[in-house]
């Protein structure tokens, strides 16, 4: 049976949001959630290259 998730998408969701908004960057949010800078941020790079500008 599959671990549930950590945190919520709707969390999920509104930490990216305010990552891509400016109001916080990776780095803290890495620290908040006691997570290694890297992590959060894997695949953003391509992520974003294939949604295009925001």
């Amino acid at each position: 049976m599959p671990k549930p998730p950590v945190l919520p998408a709707e969390e999920k969701v509104r930490i990216v949001l305010s990552i891509l908004a400016g109001e916080v960057t990776v780095a803290e949010v890495a620290r908040r959630a006691k997570v290694s800078d890297p992590t959060p941020g894997t695949g953003s790079a391509s992520s974003r290259s294939r949604v295009g500008p925001v």
